[in-house]
């Protein structure tokens, strides 16, 4: 008895660590905490790896190209001459190549040693208590006028008061709210227990309420584009789509107007100062990627690149072009859009690869979305679904696809996801035999 006792503390922990990462999704002005706890899950999935030296049949080949983007990421990236010692520095893993960061997880919920019902169910418990009592904090300030903690005002713009919780920025507050957000949606409709739908409608209202006051224009756009996913996905009835979507704007629509965020979303039909900026981004990645349209400039290079001086960029223009100057820059500043982000520095064949990995995600889930018929594990299949589709609006606006705060939320629920998947058709073969 003790020693099972002991197994089942052990276990726990386990399940605890491995997902410690959400837990600081809202705090990357400390990043050493995002980073420790990820490396700590990664070190995890190694011993496991090593021990078992096995890895679940559903994600072998999200992996693999997983790891064929990492070779031509670093291929891109030493082609254009910059150092050994910048990509292995903390500058550049933290900016320009955090996408190997945040797609490291995938290997380690890829390694058959957790159950993946249960190590789901404590995700979603903990990404909804935290996210929940930020949002708490965030909304006591922001209507208290207090601008220290969990509120602040960019001097910049006439925004006003923002929530970022204890992140960098708003638009990295208001992408994991939107899915997070989403989330609470997803189980709140597909709750039969009247107790714990009350408790997963608050969890809603609370998260909704945060995400509104985060005032990220993109981040309102993703939840939104993902809501009518879900909804359609859910129902799977135009009758009832168009009803519940009806429905659901007007509790929206009170909230909107009791957080007092109208004005941002008229914004989103406005051409204001943040968008114009974002015009001369946009501008910018696309002349890159027409200098270099197959293996586009250089990964990690669309910093460095001060003007569109075509003298810099070498090669033969329109075919094929690097960027190769000796001068790097690390720093926070991004096209704004991972489509042209990834077109500028990898080409066409890097977003192309990008863009495969997550379709070929999509068809794994979405196949044992419609195989399962436990509700709890559909609702994690639908949760990760409906998180790349955010994925997917919100890249539009940011470059969500390389930002480790959203990304470690996705990658982690799509991870659980699949590997429920296995589980549960190894659980259907047990049966039949």
């Amino acid at each position: 008895m003790q020693e099972n006792k002991k197994y089942l503390i052990t276990g726990k922990i386990l399940y605890i660590l491995l997902i410690i990462p959400i837990i600081f999704l809202l705090s990357n002005n400390y990043p050493y905490l995002l980073i420790v706890s990820v490396t700590l899950a990664i070190v995890i999935g190694l011993i496991f790896f090593l021990n078992k030296n096995e890895i679940i049949n559903d994600a072998k080949y999200p992996l693999i190209l997983i790891i064929i983007i990492y070779l031509y990421f670093i291929l891109s990236y030493f082609s254009t001459d910059q150092t050994i010692a910048n990509f292995f520095s903390y500058k550049f893993l933290r900016y320009d190549g955090n996408f190997f960061f945040c797609y490291i997880l995938f290997f380690v919920f890829a390694i058959p040693f957790i159950d993946y019902f249960k190590e789901s169910n404590l995700y979603f418990k903990i990404i909804f208590i935290i996210f929940s009592i930020f949002a708490i904090f965030g909304i006591i300030e922001y209507f208290l006028g207090f601008t220290k903690i969990m509120i602040h005002t960019d001097p910049g713009t006439n925004v006003g008061n923002m929530f970022t919780a204890l992140n960098f920025a708003h638009n990295a507050t208001g992408s994991v709210y939107a899915v997070v957000s989403l989330f609470a949606l997803i189980f709140f409709l597909n709750e039969p227990n009247k107790k714990l739908k009350f408790t997963y409608s608050i969890v809603l209202i609370i998260c909704l309420a945060g995400l509104f006051i985060t005032k990220s224009r993109g981040s309102y756009v993703g939840f939104a584009i993902g809501a009518l996913f879900l909804f359609w996905m859910n129902f799977r009835s135009i009758k009832k789509f168009l009803i519940t979507v009806a429905i659901f704007i007007v509790p929206v629509s009170i909230l909107i107007f009791i957080t007092k965020t109208y004005n941002r979303f008229l914004e989103l039909f406005q051409v204001t100062g943040t968008v114009s900026v974002r015009f001369n981004l946009w501008a910018k990645a696309w002349y890159l990627f027409c200098k270099s349209p197959i293996f586009g400039v250089g990964y990690g290079r669309f910093n460095d690149i001060e003007s569109f001086n075509y003298n810099r960029i070498k090669g033969y223009p329109g075919i094929f072009s690097l960027y190769t100057d000796q001068n790097y820059f690390f720093n926070s500043s991004h096209a704004h859009n991972s489509y042209l982000q990834f077109l500028a520095e990898t080409g066409i064949v890097g977003l192309g690869l990008l863009i495969l990995f997550w379709i070929l995600c999509y068809r794994i889930i979405y196949r044992a979305y419609n195989f399962s018929n436990n509700i709890y594990c559909k609702r994690i299949h639908l949760s990760a679904l409906t998180g790349i589709i955010a994925l997917f609006a919100l890249s539009f606006t940011e470059n969500y696809m390389s930002s480790t705060t959203i990304m470690v939320c996705i990658s982690i629920v799509t991870s659980l996801s699949i590997g429920l998947s296995w589980q549960e058709k190894n659980r259907y073969m047990v049966k039949l035999d």
